[in-house]
């Protein structure tokens, strides 16, 4: 077999992995909090047609504006109508063409490189978990990659068709979420300084024009991050008021208390080997090949520009994020992909290593992809909405789905009294509504009130569990439920549909 057929095999055999690991039961794990609410922004879209941005509380229009072709192919077309499958299937298709990104470096990475860094992107337990999941991150690290290859290029060669492309992916980053300014910021001194090694014999005044050469591609790639944001904020320029709350939304943003960690947090998350489930999780081969990969960019002049851009870029994703007191593990997708990217350069020379070198290495990836399949394997798989697995993050409880199956039951019974209205009472019920969506009639509380005691189902938050507990113990059974890690929530049912119940089930 030729090398050349064993790549191209090797390639169809890490897209079909990363298919596999991506949408393989999709719907199996419990609907996430952040999840359901970019479903109900879907839900309303579906039904209004009309995107309505919030500064204050939401991200930006693609993630839902991408997912409206996937809902029309499958025929739902509301918020009832939506399933967990269809949601997730534009996650795990973004996180499948990210495969692909280290094709745009294959002339510096060479092809055993490009294969490396695509199999590291492919089984990545980080990666493969939250392109399983319908939140912004996945989209917006693919675009993210794509603007990375675009500036690169337009640091290494200033023309107005690599600026406009630059342009182009920064928009695309900027309508999925706001946080494209800190890859921004990553990114500018690390074309900066592939500019100026670019010209690193020459005199300041050649240092000037050099930089003159980029003032109208910089320009293009304002002008056009700037039209094609707008585009989306304004639902195609309909309603201009979405391009001034797209730049309202970096001063007045409010993020969620109880997210707060230290700065050592996502080293640990990443890279410090972690003993739980019967796994050690650790992804630390990643930061090895990398350091590698830096350590080589001394002695290759050739490689020395695209590995100190990733260098810097993905090392000052990290300090910016790191120092930023909000912390999930999700920001890590598009630092982690950097990374993935850079460690290929560890690997791009690798025919030319002695053979017993070759082997070692070969060896060691090997051993190290098989491992990082497996914790994805677990991660995705059984594990997948258990808190000790350090990528689940404040998962949702099995027990919601199950709830879900159990109110059907109940809705059909023979003698039983009708479950509507459903009463929510208190805040941070996400997923809840999600399970509930089936049923038309469902009222919010803040606060319990003497009028829900004639209802005949209540949920009941844990701030007001003893408030509820008093205003309903004689109408109604309480059943507390898990909702999520460490949040419990009540369901109060009325005594009468208890009761036809609890008959129905002894005969």
């Amino acid at each position: 077999m030729s090398q050349r057929a064993l790549i191209i095999i090797t390639w169809i055999g890490l897209f079909i992995l990363g298919f596999g690991l991506r949408f393989h039961h999709l719907e199996e794990r419990p609907m996430h909090a952040d999840e359901a609410t970019g479903a109900r922004i879907l839900a309303q879209q579906l039904d209004s047609e009309i995107y309505q941005f919030n500064p204050q509380h939401f991200h930006g229009p693609l993630l839902s504006l991408s997912t409206l072709p996937i809902a029309a192919a499958h025929n739902e077309r509301s918020w009832a109508e939506l399933s967990t499958t269809t949601l997730r299937y534009q996650a795990a298709l973004a996180g499948l063409l990210l495969i692909a990104i280290p094709l745009l470096w294959r002339r510096t990475l060479g092809d055993w490189g490009a294969l490396t860094a695509a199999a590291l992107l492919s089984t990545s337990p980080l990666l493969v978990y939250y392109n399983r999941m319908y939140i912004h991150e996945s989209l917006l690290t693919l675009f993210a990659m794509c603007a990375c290859t675009a500036i690169f290029r337009l640091s290494e060669k200033p023309t107005l068709r690599s600026g406009a492309l630059s342009g182009l992916c920064l928009g695309l980053m900027f309508a999925t979420k706001e946080t494209f300014a800190i890859s921004v910021l990553a990114w500018i001194p690390a074309a900066l300084c592939c500019a100026l090694l670019h010209q690193r014999d020459g005199s300041l005044k050649q240092y000037i024009a050099q930089l003159q050469l980029y003032l109208l591609p910089a320009v293009l790639l304002i002008l056009t991050t700037a039209a094609s944001a707008a585009y989306f904020y304004s639902d195609g320029f309909r309603a201009p008021q979405g391009m001034i709350d797209a730049v309202r939304t970096y001063f007045s943003y409010e993020t969620t208390a109880g997210h707060e960690k230290g700065a050592g947090y996502y080293l640990h998350l990443l890279l410090w080997p972690k003993h739980q489930l019967g796994l050690w999780w650790s992804e630390l081969m990643v930061a090895l090949l990398a350091l590698v990969a830096i350590a080589r960019a001394a002695g290759e002049p050739r490689l020395q520009r695209s590995i100190v851009f990733l260098a810097i870029a993905t090392l000052g994703h990290f300090i910016i994020y790191s120092c930023i007191a909000y912390k999930t593990p999700w920001l890590m997708l598009v630092p982690w992909a950097h990374a993935c990217l850079l460690a290929g350069y560890a690997v791009s020379q690798i025919n030319q290593l002695q053979a017993n070198r070759r082997i070692a290495l070969s060896l060691f990836l090997l051993c190290g992809l098989v491992y990082q399949t497996t914790q994805s394997i677990h991660a995705s798989g059984r594990l997948a909405n258990d808190s000790r697995n350090p990528y689940a993050y404040v998962p949702t409880s099995k027990d919601i789905p199950k709830i879900e199956h159990w109110l059907q039951q109940l809705a059909t019974l023979p003698d039983a009294a009708p479950l509507i209205p459903i009463a929510v009472v208190g805040q941070g019920y996400w997923p809840l509504p999600w399970y509930l969506r089936s049923f038309k009639t469902i009222g919010y509380w803040p606060v319990p009130t003497e009028s829900l005691t004639h209802l005949p189902l209540i949920f009941a938050m844990p701030e007001h569990r003893r408030a509820c507990d008093e205003l309903l113990n004689s109408s109604h059974v309480a059943l507390p439920r898990a909702l999520r890690t460490n949040v419990t929530i009540t369901l109060y049912l009325r005594h009468d549909i208890w009761e036809a119940w609890m008959y129905t089930n002894e005969e």
